[in-house]
């Protein structure tokens, strides 16, 4: 532990796996390591607690207020909040000693480094993937029940080194995390007012797969890009599977749903033919 003023809080449930690195990246960084714990079933607690870490056990309702309760608890000017899948290289421990000591800034952004079934995916919106991790106790409040933002009073700035997230490790790992993160997606939609129309079920995925394949270049990534563009895709395709079964699987016709087919295949031509610089072939698409 140092005395720079500075807390490192992380979120976890089951992550006996995870936490002994992620605490190792923070030990020599952090005045105080808290730790808030969802009811982990597993080692997760006694493993902070032999690290001296200062662990509060909270059920966890929504990521934002779990997140404001820890702030609650940090007893310095600075927080670092970190995953149990994340670790902060030496060189960013470095470079938040010396930031944080800069009073031109309340919080700074962290580009974050993924690691996914074993490689670092620099495409498809996995890269640099900005975090605002690190802000003023003071400064700072999140907000959003599924997407947790922190809204910082003040200004914010960019930090160089990275953040490594040991992010997905296997197929199974990413669809179990699909099960609850699409059921809480699925909510917030809701709650948003959103009503299921049957058309999204091709829309979704499908803008999704464009976007990180071809517009977020997740080709570049070989088959580790081709391979999370698609599940990507199908967890979009989940949300809105699960918004029809909250409505009750309401029975309805699909009219029209070939030519919702015939738009989804024209887009796809046109992201080929723009990727592959044809642009006769572009053009067609145009006038379809």
């Amino acid at each position: 532990m140092t005395n720079i003023g500075l807390s490192a809080v992380i979120l976890a449930k089951n992550e006996e796996e995870n936490l002994p690195g992620c605490l190792e990246s923070v030990r020599k960084l952090a005045d105080e390591i808290i730790l808030i714990d969802d009811c982990s079933s597993d080692k997760t607690v006694e493993i902070a607690k032999k690290a001296k870490v200062e662990v509060f056990q909270r059920r966890l309702d929504d990521f934002s207020s779990q997140r404001n309760f820890a702030l609650e608890k940090v007893k310095t000017p600075w927080v670092l909040f970190i995953d149990p899948d994340e670790e902060v290289s030496p060189e960013l421990a470095q470079e938040i000693k010396k930031v944080i000591q800069n009073k031109k800034f309340d919080g700074f952004q962290i580009p974050r480094k993924n690691i996914i079934f074993g490689k670092w995916i620099k495409h498809s919106g996995w890269y640099p993937d900005w975090q605002l991790h690190l802000f003023k106790k003071e400064k700072g409040k999140y907000v959003g029940r599924v997407h947790e933002q922190v809204e910082i009073k003040g200004k914010v700035g960019e930090l160089k080194n990275f953040l490594l997230h040991k992010n997905y490790q296997s197929i199974s790992q990413y669809l179990e995390k699909l099960s609850r993160y699409t059921s809480l997606e699925k909510e917030f939609q809701i709650d948003s007012g959103y009503k299921f129309s049957w058309q999204d079920l091709i829309k979704k995925p499908l803008g999704e797969f464009l976007r990180r394949f071809f517009a977020e270049e997740g080709y570049k990534d070989g088959v580790h890009g081709l391979a999370l563009s698609l599940l990507q895709a199908f967890s979009e395709l989940v949300v809105y599977l699960k918004i029809w079964e909250k409505e009750g699987f309401k029975d309805e016709e699909i009219p029209g749903v070939f030519e919702e087919i015939e738009k989804a295949t024209s887009e796809i031509n046109w992201w080929i033919a723009a990727k592959t610089k044809n642009p006769i072939r572009k053009i067609l698409n145009k006038l379809r």
